[in-house]
């Protein structure tokens, strides 16, 4: 089962993943507070950071998720705090990557009531392509790379194994 520690994320990496985790609760969020846009804004936040990474954006980043954790204080129910909270963990990841990432898979469980590993592994999974290409792309590694190869499809495989001396 693929885990966070099996990436070997970088700040990068990190947000990626705490988006990716906060985008599949924030429908949770805005049932409930449709006009509260702050969690929103956070992902929003987070993503422009991962577009253009530098003190404004993580600035930004920064103000989003204070924003993002006072809705989730504001929630009434510890499943609409949970989805609040995972979006203001995903900005926050800008300032605190390894950290934030960790928090927002665990409120993602929590909104979504499911099982952290299992939604960590569904994530990871469904964003392995961009993890992929970034890791080649960055010259990274996989701290289990076995484990990435053995999901990795025939095309994706290929290019593991081409760029195996970038990603040694």
């Amino acid at each position: 089962m693929l885990t966070l520690d099996s990436l070997n994320a970088d700040k990068t990496l990190s947000v990626f993943i705490a988006v990716q985790f906060a985008e599949k609760a924030l429908l949770i969020c805005e049932s409930e507070y449709p006009k509260d846009m702050r969690p929103r804004e956070a992902i929003k936040a987070a993503k422009a950071w991962l577009s253009n990474p530098g003190k404004e954006t993580a600035d930004a980043a920064r103000s989003a998720a204070h924003a993002a954790y006072a809705a989730a204080d504001a929630a009434d129910t510890d499943t609409d705090a949970a989805a609040a909270a995972n979006a203001a963990h995903a900005a926050n990841a800008v300032a605190h990557a390894t950290h934030a990432v960790a928090n927002a898979a665990y409120y993602a469980a929590r909104a979504l009531n499911a099982d952290k590993e299992s939604l960590t592994h569904e994530v990871i999974l469904e964003s392995l392509e961009w993890i992929l290409e970034y890791k080649i792309e960055n010259g990274q590694s996989f701290a289990e790379p076995e484990l990435i190869f053995d999901l990795l499809n025939e095309e994706q495989k290929q290019s593991f194994l081409f760029n195996l001396d970038k990603v040694a």
